[in-house]
């Protein structure tokens, strides 16, 4: 009589995701729910941030705008006397003074400082002063740059913007919708085409909508922020060649 066989039991293969995720936890001591509401957080603080610089970028291209109009059209009439030599070393310190405020809202964003150098006279005096500022390549790229921020700032920030107040209007439609004295008249917001809101109902429907859209916009102010900011570090940084030691590095 032959001895019985002993089957063993099956063995599973372990998913490499639960081991890494088990090495991560014996490793570190914090679990992999705590890490992904980390990154999460960190996500959002990181879009909302971007959306204050888009925000901080709308504005500050309308003051550039109006800076640049300004400046050229006081400039170009007066520099035709005497006083409008004086005008255009005071405008083109107003441009740097413009532009250094353009690239600590960069560096602020990107979490790394932009420089800048800007050449300086070889002596004392108005004739110095002014050939060094008419001939330094970085005060017209400053003045570039304002006409670029004037259009692509103003574009970026008015789309992230757009964005954010049509989320936080619907995730607060609840609250205000009853206010509308004609539902039907707001399109966009109380009147999404298929549905006009006027009840609590709706209106509650309409806010989860909301924040279902709420990290879109996010993502939509993110996108454009890293964008401006990225190209505004590109176009105003110095370059290579043009710093030597008698330039100033401000």
């Amino acid at each position: 009589m032959s001895a019985p066989t002993i089957t063993p039991p099956p063995q599973t293969v372990a998913n490499p995701l639960d081991q890494e995720v088990d090495r991560y936890e014996a490793v570190v001591g914090e679990p992999a729910l705590a890490t992904r509401r980390r990154r999460i957080g960190a996500w959002t603080t990181s879009a909302v941030r971007d959306l204050v610089y888009a925000g901080a970028v709308f504005l500050w291209s309308i003051a550039a705008f109006t800076i640049l109009v300004t400046g050229v059209s006081v400039t170009a009439s007066l520099l035709v006397f005497v006083i409008g030599v004086f005008v255009w070393i005071g405008f083109a310190y107003v441009v740097r003074w413009t532009t250094w405020v353009g690239r600590w809202l960069v560096g602020w964003q990107r979490r790394e400082p932009v420089r800048v150098v800007y050449r300086r006279p070889a002596t004392r005096g108005v004739v110095p002063l002014l050939k060094a500022v008419s001939s330094d390549p970085q005060t017209w790229k400053d003045l570039g740059w304002l006409g670029l921020i004037s259009i692509v700032g103003f574009t970026l920030g008015v789309i992230a913007i757009t964005a954010a107040v049509v989320v936080l209007a619907y995730v607060s439609l609840p609250i205000w919708y009853w206010a509308i004295s004609d539902p039907g008249a707001q399109y966009g917001l109380t009147n999404l085409g298929l549905l006009i809101v006027d009840t609590l109902g709706e209106a509650l429907a309409v806010s989860a909508i909301g924040l279902a859209l709420a990290p879109l916009a996010l993502l939509l102010a993110r996108g454009c922020a890293t964008t401006h900011a990225a190209f505004a570090a590109r176009f105003l940084s110095p370059r290579q060649a043009t710093a030597d030691s008698k330039e100033k590095q401000r």
